[in-house]
C-alpha cells in the first residue's frame, strides 16, 4: 500500500496514545505483550468526544436498536428493557437506566461520528488492521462488566471522569477472534495492578489480559475503547492454502467414500494427505496471498467522502486541483505486481481498472499528493475524466 502522504499524521495519532513512549518503544515492549498506562494527560483525547455529544446522540440521532446497549454490575441488560415493542429505542428508558446505575454503550459510534471516524482511519495504517470504537458512559460508583479479557487489543481513552482499573493475569497464548472470556470457566489470574485512569489519560490492554474497571469518585465516567482488529498469521496461511488449492486439481476431488469407515485404508489416506500438504507447500505463493490480503484490507476500510458531493456538483475542469485525503488507504495492483490481469487502483469499496499509461502517471501524481487533469499526458481523455471523478466519489481526492 503506497500512501506515504498519510504516514506522518497517522504516526501522530499513535503518539497521542503511547506518549511518553515513542511508537518504537511501544511496539517493542508492549504491543501484544503487556498493558501500558500512560499517565500523561493529553487534551486531544477530550477533543474526540464529550458528554454533551452523547446527550445529543441519544436525544436527536437516529437510534436503531443495535446502535445502543446497556449493562449493569457485570451483566448485559436485555434490549426489551429499553426498546419499544416495535424495536425502536426508548430514549427515556435509556436515561432512566443510567440514573439507576446502568452503563450506556454505543458500539461502533465511529460510523456515526466524523471525528471518531477520522481518528479510527488514522490508526489503521500504523497497525495494518481495521479499528473500531465502542463508547461507555458509566454512572458514579458503577461498572458495566466484570473481570474479563478481550479477543482484540484495545486502547482506552478516558474522556471525562475517571475509572478505577484492575489488571489481572494473561492467557497462556493470545486469543483468536471469537475466543472471548467465558465467565466461570476461564481463570482471570491474580490481581496484578490497580490504578486510576484520569481524564485525558490512555491505557493499552493486549488481548488476553484480564481486567475490570469501576467508576472512580462521584462523577460519571465517559471513555472510548478503540479496538484493533488484527489479522493473524493463521488467517494469512489459511488464505495461502485456499489460493494454492485453486491451482492443484487433486484438491477439487471429494473425500474418499471410505475415509471415516475403513481403518484398513487409513495409511493410504494419510499418504494422500501428506502428498497434498507438500503440493500446497510447493504451490503456495506469498506474493499472491499478500496481494489478496492487501486488496481486501483496503476495500474493507470505511470510505470518507465528506465534501465529495459538493465537489461533483460542478464539472471538473482541466486545471481544478485536488489533494489526496488524509488517512484513506489505497493500493495499485495488477500486471506490475503479479504478472496477471490489468492494472487497477484499489480503494475502500471499489477497484478502478487503469490503462498502463494512466496507471503510471496516476501513481506518480497521487504519491506527490496533488492531482489535476492537466497534469496528465494521455490519449484517452474519457478514461481520465472517469477515473478522476471516481477518485473524488470514493473519497481519495478532495478539492484543494
Amino acid at each position: 500500500m503506497k500512501n506515504e502522504l498519510t504516514s506522518r499524521s497517522s504516526s501522530e495519532a499513535l503518539r497521542m496514545l503511547t506518549a511518553p513512549l515513542s511508537p518504537e518503544q511501544f511496539f517493542r515492549d508492549h504491543y501484544e505483550k503487556r498493558y501500558f498506562h500512560s499517565q500523561q494527560v493529553k487534551p486531544e483525547i477530550c477533543d474526540l468526544l464529550s458528554i454533551d455529544r452523547i446527550d445529543e446522540i441519544i436525544a436527536d440521532s437516529e437510534l436503531p436498536a443495535k446502535a445502543i446497549n446497556m449493562a449493569k454490575s457485570g451483566r448485559g441488560i436485555p434490549h426489551s428493557e429499553f426498546t419499544f415493542a416495535n424495536g425502536a429505542v426508548d430514549r427515556g428508558a435509556v436515561l432512566d437506566g443510567f440514573r439507576d446505575g446502568a452503563t450506556i454503550i454505543l458500539p461502533q459510534l465511529h460510523f456515526a461520528d466524523g471525528k471518531l471516524y477520522d481518528f479510527c482511519l488514522s490508526l489503521q495504517r500504523v497497525f495494518g488492521a481495521r479499528t473500531q470504537t465502542n463508547i461507555y458512559m458509566t454512572p458514579p460508583g458503577e461498572h458495566g462488566f466484570g473481570v474479563h479479557y478481550d479477543d482484540h487489543d484495545v486502547f482506552v481513552l478516558q474522556v471525562a471522569g475517571a475509572k478505577d482499573w484492575e489488571i489481572y493475569g494473561d492467557r497462556e497464548t493470545l486469543p483468536y477472534r471469537g475466543e472471548g472470556f467465558r465467565s466461570g470457566r476461564d481463570d482471570p489470574g491474580e490481581l496484578k495492578d490497580r490504578f486510576v485512569l484520569e481524564t485525558g489519560q490512555c491505557l493499552y490492554v493486549p488481548r488476553g489480559t484480564a481486567h475490570r474497571a469501576l467508576t472512580h469518585g462521584d462523577r460519571p465516567s465517559l471513555h472510548i475503547t478503540v479496538g484493533i482488529l488484527v489479522q493473524t498469521w493463521a488467517d494469512f496461511m489459511l488464505e495461502a492454502v485456499a489460493e494454492a488449492s485453486l491451482r492443484i486439481p487433486e484438491m477439487r476431488h471429494s473425500l474418499p467414500r471410505d475415509l471415516y469407515f475403513d481403518e484398513g485404508r487409513r495409511v493410504d489416506h494419510a499418504a494422500t494427505f501428506q502428498r497434498l500438504a507438500q503440493a500446497i507447500a510447493d504451490t503456495a505463493s506469498f506474493d499472491a496471498t499478500l496481494s489478496a490480503f492487501s486488496g481486501n484490507f483496503v476495500r474493507s476500510q470505511g470510505g470518507r467522502v465528506r465534501g465529495g458531493l459538493n465537489a461533483l456538483c460542478e464539472p471538473i475542469g482541466e486545471d481544478d486541483r485536488f489533494t489526496v485525503r488524509e488517512h484513506i488507504l489505497y493500493s495499485f495492483e495488477g500486471s506490475g505486481d503479479d504478472g496477471e490481469g490489468g492494472k487497477q487502483i484499489v480503494l475502500p469499496g471499489a477497484s478502478l481498472p487503469l490503462s498502463d499509461a494512466l496507471a503510471t502517471q496516476l501513481q506518480e501524481r497521487i504519491a506527490a499528493g496533488s492531482v489535476a487533469k492537466s497534469d496528465f499526458a494521455v490519449e484517452d481523455s474519457e478514461e481520465l475524466d472517469d477515473v478522476i471523478g471516481s477518485l473524488v466519489a470514493y473519497g481519495l481526492l478532495r478539492r484543494a
